[in-house]
């Protein structure tokens, strides 16, 4: 294979050009395909060869040695219309194979320049008298055929010197006429020579021959983007067709909906480097370059966008006879839906009252959206408080890191200032960028960004602290002092105290209130608030009928509103509350002589305030009612104001009264309740207190006894407690169930703690061994178990008023709570769980209204405390009765059989049986029976 250039002349007008065209010679002919490249980057042809009708050797082998005598440049071109038969040779050779051709010149008609004509030569042995000679032009992109003509024969004596004995060679040149509207805009063209007897062209048992390709126009795209809201295009187009089609025009061409969207004339301007860069063969190679701008509009948004380049003859409107370049392998989306923002500053300056801003937006629909409002919206209200029509400046970082795909990503930043109005005090603002094509007002159709993720409260910062609210009793009112420093205060300018009702969830009083010096506010860590120096107040309130038994909050506030406290204002809610709802009783003395009974006492209460009328009222416990009430007259009590001050009436709350009752009641259990009213029988609304500080005739155990309690018993140890090694009880039953450990028997062991510190290191706790709560919750324990499985107190089953027999029937009813449930050593808690002997009788005791100070159920599973049984026979708080004696209540130990070591308790039920906690569970059993069969004594529990 070896390179020729030929050149050759086109007329353009009156002047005349010369060109180069690089043709890649194969022995039956080539086809050249130039890819597309910059004007800056030299073409690399890519050659393919194609089948031609030569014999195999020409295909093979290229031109005869021969035609190596035809030097480039050396044919001789003259147009001859000598008659063949004289010049051909007599000895024609049809077996020696031979089809070769060349094309010599493609040049500008000179009579038309709306044509073309074509020179060269096409010797064959397969040449058959009387064949026509065609030449077909065809797309050198697909071969598809563009234009056939019959050529006009020119005799070439060199080519009859190189095949003096081919049936035609010197009569096979040839000289053809194609018009170039016929090339139909093809960038590259390939003739075919074709001796034929088809009187149309058709093959016809003639022969072909294929010239290589050859370029005709070459087009690339430089710069094809948005800026804003145009499209930007620059480039260059070099084409052939250009010498009679000097109107240029770019077309933008929709992909998406398949039409022109734009069109504009061109001026195409110098282009050497496209020239020297491997495309001078083209016409107008030199001058070639373009650049334009398209304006984006609406309907342009989503679309996929591309460029044609043309060449006409039509001036107007770029119709006419033209030459297209489409750019298909260059296309542009102009964007739609691609909306991105950053705001970098979002802040208050107080010196200036104004909010600060700063960022970027950038956002597809600015291409047709071009105008630019910042607002300013008020989160807290749920409105625009501000906007400004804004210009967006130069932001290359944001094309550069990432969004550069959305259309006006270099042209996005944007800052700006909005003024500080009381509306906005103590509200989040945020900020709203919006393109829009409303120059006036912002709203039309518009594209908005919200900067949900930055807010700056504005003149929220605050802070109070009250030093005193409180009630004064004696005087009816709440006092109030303290300080409230706000950075709001700079432009809300009155400050009010506020009284609210948290009970009734209103507001009760306001009071507008001055703030004074407060030097100590603003040099302990309050200085960066704008009245940290001023910020004291002191005030009182008048207490009203329609607070008492309400909770009351305090509320400090600032407000541009010098009449009410209402308008634009900011507040501060004190966490400090001051209660109306106190009541506070006592019995000095509780007596009966005879029928008569006396007592005194006190009883300040708030609802006093508004309930005038004070009633003592005598309650008969043993018959359950109302044996008399006293309307009394309440005296000075300066005492009791000094302790209980801030309730209502502290300073006239003492009483005395008596009772004349009748014989009847003499003997029965009295309780006094004092009662305040607003009815003059003391019925109507009112508050009371039952006062249970003294009885008369209640049932109780002589004072060396434990005194039965008449109010709930309270747990006696810690509650919550760690489990550690030593440790039973419920809570280290439930422990060692988890771990796999669990038996009756349930003593915490130091095996025990190592498999829990395991569980301790799995769960990233101290591995300590010891179960605290962290560890209970890390076992999968329930959290709340974690204490109340040790505040369990039985409920007391008798109350004020019971007798005997009701306190012994309360405690059994406990024991019977338990019935069934599982023997677990150190356990004493609720039912829902089992017990030990002791533990058991515990919990009927505290049921029974007493509270043993020799044993306690918390501290049962504690280590030492496993024989509590023996803590309770050597109690010296019950008494002592014979075995003989014994009654339904009494507690019954026993010795270890052959011992005379406590080891066991129950609980006697009468009829020789016993409630216990003996393994395996809870049961009634025989008073003797198994190994209970030695009886150490037996202990009373009620008198």
């Amino acid at each position: 294979m070896q390179e020729k250039s030929h050149y050759k002349l086109f007329k353009a007008g009156k002047n005349w050009c010369t060109m180069m065209i690089t043709l890649i010679a194969a022995a039956a002919g080539v086809s050249i395909a130039s890819t597309t490249v910059h004007a800056d980057t030299a073409a690399t042809p890519t050659v393919q060869v194609e089948k031609a009708t030569g014999t195999k050797d020409q295909q093979s082998n290229g031109k005869p040695d021969q035609e190596k005598q035809l030097g480039q440049g050396s044919v001789d071109t003259q147009n001859t219309n000598t008659n063949p038969s004289a010049k051909q040779q007599a000895d024609v050779d049809y077996k020696t194979p031979v089809n070769n051709g060349y094309i010599d010149t493609v040049t500008t008609n000179a009579k038309d320049e709306n044509s073309i004509e074509v020179n060269g030569w096409h010797a064959t042995n397969q040449y058959k008298n009387g064949m026509d000679h065609y030449l077909i032009a065809l797309n050198g992109d697909n071969n598809h055929e563009l234009y056939r003509t019959k050529v006009e024969t020119t005799y070439r004596p060199d080519v009859q010197k190189v095949y003096p004995k081919a049936p035609i060679s010197g009569n096979g040149g040839f000289q053809a006429t194609i018009p170039v509207n016929r090339l139909d805009n093809a960038s590259f063209v390939r003739f075919v020579s074709r001796y034929t007897n088809s009187p149309v062209g058709e093959p016809n048992c003639g022969v072909d021959f294929w010239y290589p390709t050859i370029q005709t126009k070459a087009a690339y795209l430089d710069n094809f983007k948005v800026n804003g809201n145009n499209i930007e295009v620059s480039g260059w187009h070099a084409d052939d067709q250009s010498v009679n089609k000097p109107a240029h025009f770019l077309i933008l061409f929709d992909k998406s909906k398949n039409k022109e969207v734009a069109r504009q004339e061109t001026k195409v301007v110098a282009s050497p480097d496209v020239a020297q860069n491997g495309y001078a063969t083209i016409a107008n190679a030199n001058k070639s370059r373009f650049s334009a701008v398209f304006t984006i509009n609406p309907a342009m948004l989503g679309d996929e966008l591309t460029i044609v380049s043309r060449y006409s003859d039509n001036e107007k409107t770029g119709e006419g006879n033209r030459s297209d370049y489409w750019f298909n392998n260059n296309s542009l989306k102009i964007g739609k839906g691609k909306n991105a923002g950053y705001i970098d500053q979002l802040s208050v300056d107080a010196k200036d009252n104004k909010v600060i801003v700063s960022g970027w937006n950038a956002n597809d629909d600015s291409a047709v959206l071009t105008n630019h409002y910042l607002i300013l919206f008020d989160k807290t209200a749920n409105h625009e408080v501000a906007r400004q029509a804004v210009k967006t400046l130069a932001s290359a970082d944001v094309a550069q890191n990432g969004f550069g795909d959305v259309n006006n990503a270099n042209q996005s930043r944007f800052n700006a200032s909005f003024d500080i109005t009381p509306a906005m005090i103590g509200h989040q603002l945020t900020v709203v960028s919006r393109y829009t094509n409303d120059a006036k007002g912002g709203e039309g159709t518009h594209s908005d960004y919200w900067y949900n993720q930055a807010a700056v409260p504005v003149y929220a910062n605050q802070a109070g602290y009250l030093d005193q609210f409180s009630v004064s009793g004696a005087n009816g009112q709440i006092n109030v002092s303290g300080w409230h420093a706000a950075d709001a205060s700079s432009i809300l300018n009155n400050h009010y105290l506020i009284l609210f009702d948290k009970t009734a969830n209103h507001e009760v009083a306001r009071q507008n209130v001055k703030v004074t010096a407060s030097a100590d506010v603003a040099q302990n860590g309050f200085g960066n608030i704008a009245n940290a120096g001023q910020s004291r107040f002191s005030t009182n309130f008048k207490v009203t009928p329609a607070m008492v038994g309400h909770q009351l909050v305090l509320v400090s506030r600032y407000s541009d509103d010098a009449k009410g406290g209402e308008g634009n204002h900011i507040d501060y809610w004190y966490n400090n509350a001051v209660n109306l709802n106190n009541n506070q009783a006592w019995l000095d003395n509780f007596n009966q002589n005879g029928n008569t009974i006396t007592a005194s006492g006190w009883h300040a209460d708030d609802s006093s305030f508004i309930n005038k009328h004070h009633f003592i009222i005598l309650w008969d416990l043993s018959k359950g009612h109302e044996i008399g009430r006293k309307e009394v007259t309440n005296t000075t009590s300066p005492d009791i104001n000094n302790v209980y001050g801030n309730v209502l009436g502290a300073n006239n709350a003492r009483f005395s009264v008596s009772f004349n009752i009748d014989g009847q009641y003499a003997h029965d259990a009295m309780q006094l309740i004092s009662r305040y009213s607003n009815a003059d029988n003391g019925e109507g609304n009112y508050s009371q207190n039952w006062l249970t500080n003294q009885y008369l005739n209640l049932y109780q155990n002589p004072s060396w006894m434990y005194q039965i309690n008449y109010s709930q018993i309270q747990p006696t140890g810690p509650v919550g407690h760690n489990i550690g090694p030593g440790y039973e009880g419920i809570k280290t039953q439930l422990v060692k169930d988890r771990i796999g450990t669990g038996y009756q028997h349930n003593t915490y062991t130091t095996a025990d703690a190592y498999r829990v510190m395991n569980v301790q290191r799995a769960h990233g706790l101290p591995a300590t061994g010891w179960v605290d709560y962290n560890t209970w919750v890390a076992l999968g324990l329930p959290a709340d178990q974690w204490n109340s499985i040790d505040s369990y107190v039985a409920p007391l089953g008798a109350g004020a008023g019971s007798s005997r027999q009701d306190h012994i029937e309360a405690m059994i009813r406990q024991a019977y709570q338990y019935m069934g449930k599982p023997w677990l050593a150190g356990c004493s808690s609720s039912p829902a769980y089992g017990v030990d002997c002791s533990g058991l009788v515990m919990q009927a005791l505290y049921a029974g209204g007493i509270n043993p100070t020799s044993c306690s159920s918390i501290y049962h599973g504690f280590p030492g405390n496993e024989w509590n049984s023996r803590n309770l026979f050597t109690d010296p708080h019950f008494m002592n009765v014979s075995y003989g004696d014994r009654q339904r209540g009494d507690l019954v130990f026993y010795y270890q059989p052959g011992t005379h070591t406590i080891w066991h308790v129950a609980i006697y039920l009468g009829n020789n049986q016993v409630i216990e906690s003996w393994p395996p569970r809870v049961m009634v059993q025989p008073i003797v029976n198994g190994q209970r069969n030695v009886i150490a004594g037996i202990r009373r529990v009620f008198a």
